[in-house]
């Protein structure tokens, strides 16, 4: 019977964690443990001045900011590494993200090698194409059954994932871009990093019928960027609007949902599946919207918003050549109130002790 309240009790606090009121959640999850584990066995050899670098208190204002732009970021820089520390580097990440997810941001990191030479050839300060930037960074302290998070950063790589209580309460935001999306030159042209985000839009929108078209075309040339970049919250994307998923055929929203779990495959396949499942109740009510050319080669944007999520890919800059995607969660992004009142009240406490 004890055993029994207590799996009630956990699932109570998860469900509130999570803001998932009528969907079932898991219990305790056993890849946060492996994720904490990973975060101590990352940080543990580090020197005292990289440990440093690396933490910051879950309190910290620098939790809810984040960036895309090339810098440098707070935390523990790739270039700060020696080879074992990359290689537990690596081993974290794999905690957190797919073998997908993994290559992906690994991919884009390895795009600034491109953009150095690329941009390197008219003599111009290439200084900030520089992999080596990339950095981690921990807030609080990696407890299985605490309350913590990780960021990872750089130009074109932003993102966040938040634990509380044993589990993830929010892996928002998620940033991924590409420069070049598409190389056209030496032995890697022809790759795409972001390719399966502009096929399976493209296949939607020539799937739809010319009215279903006609709803989903919110504008004929496209936004210079995504609407929910760092500071914007889903107030910048007004109401959901374009053709509804409820209006679409099986085939249709087969291949929408196929988009959301295109972002959402990018994690670890259990945090995937917990994503995945609370989407799924209300995605009837998701929007589709395009905005741009139709044909390859032309600046054009999408994106599928509800009244909880949003996600959305942009493709204008450099001659079409340069994407940008962004999944923002409205009620979880970096945790969401739950956890935002708890680092409140614990920091509020520790004040006033003293």
């Amino acid at each position: 019977m004890k055993r029994w309240r207590n799996r009630v009790a956990e699932t109570a606090v998860a469900c509130l964690l999570a803001g998932c009121a009528g969907v079932a959640v898991p219990s305790k999850d056993a890849a946060v443990a492996e994720v904490a584990a990973a975060t101590q066995a990352f940080l543990a050899p580090l020197s005292p001045d990289l440990r440093d670098k690396a933490m910051r208190p879950l309190a910290d204002a620098e939790r809810t900011t984040w960036g895309f732009v090339p810098g440098r970021y707070a935390g523990v820089a790739f270039g700060d590494l020696d080879a074992a520390g990359t290689e537990r580097l690596q081993a974290l990440l794999r905690t957190l993200l797919s073998a997908e997810g993994l290559r992906k941001t690994m991919a884009i990191v390895q795009l600034e090698d491109v953009l150095r030479a690329i941009e390197g050839r008219s003599g111009a300060d290439v200084s900030h194409r520089d992999p080596a930037r990339y950095a981690l960074l921990v807030f609080g302290e990696p407890d299985p059954l605490g309350e913590f998070a990780l960021r990872l950063q750089g130009h074109h790589v932003s993102l966040h994932f938040t634990f509380a209580e044993g589990f993830l309460v929010g892996a928002t935001p998620h940033f991924l871009g590409t420069n070049p999306h598409e190389l056209r030159e030496g032995p890697r042209a022809g790759e795409r990093v972001l390719a399966a985000e502009e096929d399976l839009a493209r296949e939607l929108l020539q799937a739809l019928d010319a009215g279903q078209r006609q709803r989903a075309v919110i504008a004929a040339q496209a936004p210079a960027d995504v609407f929910l970049g760092p500071g914007k919250d889903a107030g910048a994307l007004g109401e959901p609007t374009g053709l509804p998923v409820a209006a679409m055929n099986s085939y249709q929203r087969a291949i929408a949902w196929r988009l959301v779990e295109t972002f959402a495959h990018r994690l670890r396949g259990e945090f995937a599946a917990q994503e995945l499942a609370r989407l799924e109740p209300g995605f009837g009510d998701v929007a589709f919207a395009w905005a741009g050319g139709l044909e390859k080669g032309q600046g054009h944007y999408w994106r599928l918003h509800g009244a909880t999520f949003a996600v959305e890919y942009d493709n204008t800059q450099n001659d079409a050549n340069h994407v940008h995607t962004v999944w923002r969660d409205f009620a979880r992004d970096f945790g969401g109130d739950v956890l935002r009142r708890h680092v409140e009240e614990q920091h509020a406490g520790r004040r006033r002790d003293g």
